[in-house]
């Protein structure tokens, strides 16, 4: 079963604090998983199926840390930063499917047959587009859905944060709280909490971080053959998310063959830790009913 240890102060049932995660679990490590690309990933052993975390743009690979300490030893998990981000090599092109192809050589890499595959925002298109093409048990999107995925602030602002290099100079307590708090998060969300997710996951300070974004996401849109997707898939959203609609992510759970849609009060487009309690029983539920 997953985890139900209480938070601390005022931090939400099931939230570790990052520290405590980084304590228990081991360090990433570099996989060569192509002639071209190498990539920073965490892999826990455990029962199949597995998870496979994709994180979103501007991400890391310890996006859903609360997932896994709360999976760990029950399925077997691995995360990763996409190419270009985190310790992880440049693509030699920054497409979609050149992000599908890393994730089906990672996977195989480890030998995870038929995954459950976790994307998160922009990591929800990796996800949709890998189920399309490549066997896996089931599809879990959170915060993010098969179209529209960019909000109308985000390229005015990425290519100002391009053209001036300011991801160098920026305070990133700056930037990212203010999204947070403002964007992406449910107003109760404590700050705290913000704090410690944002300690785990900090801005990127490499250029080929925020041109993935710019080229290989921006104006995705995988409606047209989404019934393609043929495995069980749940769509979670939080209601506060501003960044990604909550139209959108219920018309992707809809246009899915075998879709799902949920939503996880008081949060919003990280709900996974917001909520961790919350997120983990159904990510818990849907795998079993996935089985």
């Amino acid at each position: 079963m997953t985890s139900r240890v209480r938070s601390s102060g005022n931090l939400p049932e099931g939230y570790i604090p990052f520290r405590q995660v980084r304590e228990e679990l081991p360090t990433p490590e570099l996989f060569v998983v192509s002639d071209a690309v190498t990539l920073e990933a965490l892999h826990l052993p455990g029962p199949e199926p597995g998870i496979v975390f994709v994180h979103g743009g501007l991400g890391s690979l310890w996006n859903p840390f609360p997932q896994l300490y709360a999976f760990r030893g029950e399925r077997a998990l691995l995360t990763y930063a996409l190419a270009g981000n985190g310790g992880s090599s440049t693509r030699p092109e920054q497409t979609i499917e050149g992000h599908v192809a890393d994730l089906k050589n990672l996977t195989d890499f480890f030998g995870l047959d038929r995954p459950i595959v976790h994307g998160h925002s922009y990591g929800s298109a990796i996800a949709i587009e890998y189920a399309k093409e490549h066997p896996c048990r089931g599809v879990v999107l959170h915060a993010g859905g098969d179209h529209d995925l960019t909000p109308a602030w985000e390229k005015p602002l990425l290519r100002l944060f391009m053209a001036l290099r300011l991801y160098r100079v920026v305070p990133e307590t700056i930037l990212m709280q203010t999204l947070a708090q403002w964007a992406a998060c449910h107003k109760d969300t404590p700050r705290s909490l913000i704090e410690d997710f944002l300690h785990a996951n900090p801005m990127p300070r490499r250029r080929s971080a925020w041109s993935t974004v710019a080229k290989a996401f921006w104006g995705y849109d995988g409606r047209s053959d989404i019934d393609r997707v043929e495995v069980p898939a749940l769509v979670i959203h939080g209601p506060a998310d501003q960044i990604v609609s909550i139209e959108v992510a219920r018309g992707t759970g809809r246009r899915l063959p075998h879709g799902e849609f949920q939503t996880i009060d008081r949060s919003g487009h990280i709900s996974m830790a917001e909520r961790p309690a919350e997120y983990s029983q159904l990510l818990h539920w849907f795998i079993e009913s996935s089985l």
